[in-house]
């Protein structure tokens, strides 16, 4: 058995709190995302998880141990704070707000696992943050591993909720029309939930993830912005569903999917997040900045830097 399957019944496990009694059926579209496990309305239970989860494993992209702490590698050195305005979260920030007139995107974030320990991503997320993100984490910095505890949907929507409300504006200047739900497998699912049905969303972001039940597959009908899955390839229990999710999705709607041989864990301990952190900056400069160098590294097999180029296999549809 591979080590990583120790960890994966953990990633999506059942919180009795969330009991909101949601039956599957084409059709049934409840009013929110929020569901009766971590994760909402796009989760499994604990209990169902072994039937979908794999063999697991690693790849040969997969991180030999933690790489370095940095403030990122963009033009803004980037932080990792809490914040009292909002409680059991962590901010991932520019140290100094940018100058000029450039806006920031916001990024509501789920860990892996749904836990409550947002330090987890610390080198992936203030990559993310230095290149002019303001990013709110479920959880605190040293919140630990245990699923004992999980987050909720409203705990993404407290993050975004607390954007909206011109609390993130220390940061800098914060525009909440381009705002982004995304997560780690669990948290994934949650920032799935948490866009369902709520418009200040305008881009999900999954990472080795994607719905589990072929059943609860016709909620994509409801999502109605651009969807980016970032998959960690065949050893990826969010492979084969991530597969059927870019399928599934509305047609027209814009959606990109990319994988690299990590497994489930991706790249995120490593320094500047690895090339799950490029891959994440290039989607979101591209998106929110219009970045065409960005978009190339994404799109265009052969331009410098591409993901292609990085061992990233790679696929796209209805972008203009």
């Amino acid at each position: 058995m591979h080590t990583v399957l120790l960890t994966l019944p953990v990633l999506l496990l059942s919180s009795p709190s969330l009991a909101q009694t949601f039956k599957p059926a084409p059709g049934n579209f409840p009013a929110k995302g929020d569901g009766d496990f971590a994760g909402g309305i796009f989760s499994i239970s604990l209990q169902d998880l072994p039937k979908y989860v794999g063999d697991g494993g690693t790849g040969t992209e997969t991180p030999r141990g933690n790489g370095q702490k940095t403030s990122g590698s963009g033009p803004y050195p980037a932080q990792m704070i809490t914040d009292p305005t909002l409680p059991n979260h962590t901010i991932f920030a520019p140290k100094t707000p940018p100058t000029g007139n450039l806006s920031m995107p916001f990024i509501a974030w789920g860990n892996g696992a749904c836990t409550l320990g947002a330090g987890t991503y610390e080198n992936f997320l203030k990559e993310i943050a230095s290149y002019g993100y303001v990013i709110a984490a479920d959880g605190t910095p040293n919140g630990g591993s245990s699923t004992s505890q999980q987050s909720k949907v409203q705990d993404m929507r407290d993050s975004l909720d607390w954007a909206t409300a011109g609390k993130a504006a220390k940061y800098g200047n914060v525009d909440v029309t381009k705002t982004t739900t995304a997560g780690h497998s669990c948290g994934g699912l949650e920032a799935m939930s948490t866009a369902y049905h709520d418009e200040r969303v305008k881009r999900i972001m999954l990472f080795n993830i994607a719905i589990f039940q072929d059943d609860r597959r016709y909620l994509l009908q409801e999502i109605k912005v651009p969807v980016a899955y970032i998959i960690g390839g065949k050893n990826d229990m969010g492979y084969p569903t991530s597969a059927k999710d870019y399928a599934a999705l509305n047609a027209g709607l814009p959606k990109f999917r990319a994988n690299l041989d990590t497994g489930h864990g991706g790249t995120y301990p490593a320094t500047n997040g690895g090339k799950f952190g490029k891959a994440a900056v290039a989607y979101l400069e591209w998106q929110w900045r219009n970045n065409a160098t960005a978009k190339a590294i994404l799109l265009d097999a052969q331009s410098p830097g591409s993901l292609v180029k990085d061992n990233w296999v790679v696929e796209h549809a209805n972008w203009s």
